[in-house]
C-alpha cells in the first residue's frame, strides 16, 4: 500500500512538475533560437518598439512629476498667511 502512495505523490507533486515545465520551456527557447535565428529586419523593428514604449513610459512619469509639483506649489501659495498674536 505504501509504495502505492509514494508513487501517487510523485505524480500529483505541483512543484515537481512546475520545474519540469520550466525545463522543458527553456529548452524550447532555446532550440526555436538555433533553428530559427530571428531575421535582421524583425530583430530591428523589436528594438525601435521597446525604445518607444520605454521613451513614452518616461515622459509620462516626468509629466506626472511636474504635474505633482506644480499642484503643490499652487497650494502652499494660495493659502492666506496666519500669523499667531503673542
Amino acid at each position: 500500500m505504501m509504495g502505492i502512495k509514494d508513487r501517487w505523490d510523485g505524480v500529483a507533486d505541483r512543484q515537481k512538475w512546475s520545474a519540469r515545465g520550466t525545463s522543458f520551456m527553456a529548452k524550447v527557447q532555446a532550440t526555436k533560437a538555433v533553428w530559427f535565428p530571428p531575421k535582421p529586419a524583425e530583430t530591428g523593428k523589436k528594438a525601435a518598439a521597446t525604445a518607444k514604449r520605454t521613451t513614452k513610459k518616461a515622459s509620462r512619469k516626468t509629466t506626472a512629476a511636474a504635474r505633482k509639483t506644480t499642484g503643490a506649489t499652487k497650494k502652499v501659495s494660495s493659502k492666506p498667511v496666519t500669523r499667531k498674536k503673542s
